[in-house]
């Protein structure tokens, strides 16, 4: 799969949970925390991901994103990082 039908599907998700998709159509470098989703919103994000692409996303990234922890490691992932992300999941799900 490559990086451009990954980078749309990670969008099109997003826009079915996000109510303002401005921040999405035009910029990579959003911060997933600037999306002002909730908890929930985010676990459905992550839910919906996890199945479409058949990984699992490691549940340190998935709660620190969702806890919207400034301190956090993952709090300042942008879009693109989480497609780099599940890029490199995808990757290694195919080499074991």
């Amino acid at each position: 799969m490559k990086r451009s039908e990954v980078r749309q599907h990670v969008i099109d998700t997003i826009g079915m949970i996000l109510v303002d998709k401005t921040l999405i159509q035009e910029a990579d470098d959003v911060l997933l925390d600037a999306l002002e989703l909730d908890e929930a919103d985010f676990k459905e994000f992550f839910s919906i991901l996890q199945s479409d692409f058949g990984i699992v996303l490691p549940n340190r990234i998935k709660t620190d994103i969702s806890a919207m922890s400034a301190h956090s490691p993952y709090g300042q992932l942008t879009l693109q990082g989480l497609i780099d992300l599940i890029l490199v999941e995808k990757r290694g799900k195919t080499h074991h």
